[in-house]
């Protein structure tokens, strides 16, 4: 009667090598669920610059456009970019539980707060007798200013320093164009507010191109 072979036992990996294993199958977990950064900041940069690039071609008179319809195609194009935002949000939260998702949902509801708060404080400001073109400006300044601080309450919550540069120029950018007043507040917007987005998105891809090319040196 023939013993069959017994299997040659496998190699056992050392406890280094299993914690190298472990970092990357986390990385690639994370990298997997985790937004595309140059997604959210490109569809950011680019509502802003065509949006407010509009706004103040139509105000300023420098195109024969009405100025509901450069407002309209901004509010168009923001909504997109909150689409896609809101949709790589859900995506990066699968799968997320406990303190992590608790900090999600209160962010998340930030937003939504800070933006359904915004017309009442535009419009306290009327009834207190502030004149259009005051209400005019408060509008974007307003806005801005809640994305700005937004941003940084993020990079905050998830030690991001690009998310906190966002933030600081989005309401460095905001405080100057409001002291120039309008339009100009329109341009400056358009662009060094989407300038500041468009530059965080082009860094992100800068970043993933030399990750993806040291990633084959560091496995070889």
């Amino acid at each position: 009667m023939m013993v069959p072979d017994e299997p040659e036992p496998q190699p056992s990996l050392d406890p280094a090598a299993r914690l190298r294993l472990v970092a990357e199958q986390q990385a690639r977990t994370q990298a997997a669920l985790a937004p595309d950064e140059r997604l959210v900041f490109g569809a950011w940069g680019v509502a802003w610059s065509v949006g407010f690039g509009a706004i103040w071609l139509a105000t300023s008179g420098r195109l024969p456009l009405p100025a509901w319809s450069a407002f309209t195609l901004f509010a168009l194009l923001l909504v997109g970019a909150g689409v896609l935002t809101a949709v790589h949000a859900v995506r990066a939260g699968r799968g997320v539980a406990g303190s992590s998702a608790r900090t999600g949902a209160m962010y998340g509801w930030g937003w939504v707060l800070g933006f359904a708060m915004l017309p009442a404080v535009v419009l306290g400001a009327q009834r207190l007798g502030a004149p259009p073109e005051a209400a005019a400006l408060l509008w974007p300044a307003v806005s801005a200013l809640v994305v700005g601080l937004l941003y940084v309450a993020g990079a905050v919550a998830w030690d991001d320093p690009v998310q906190f540069a966002v933030g600081a120029w989005i309401m460095v950018t905001t405080g100057a164009g409001c002291l120039l007043g309008l339009p100009a507040l329109y341009l400056v917007m358009c662009l060094a507010g989407g300038g500041g987005f468009l530059a965080a998105a082009a860094w992100f891809a800068v970043r993933r191109r030399r990750a993806g090319a040291l990633r084959p040196a560091a496995q070889a």
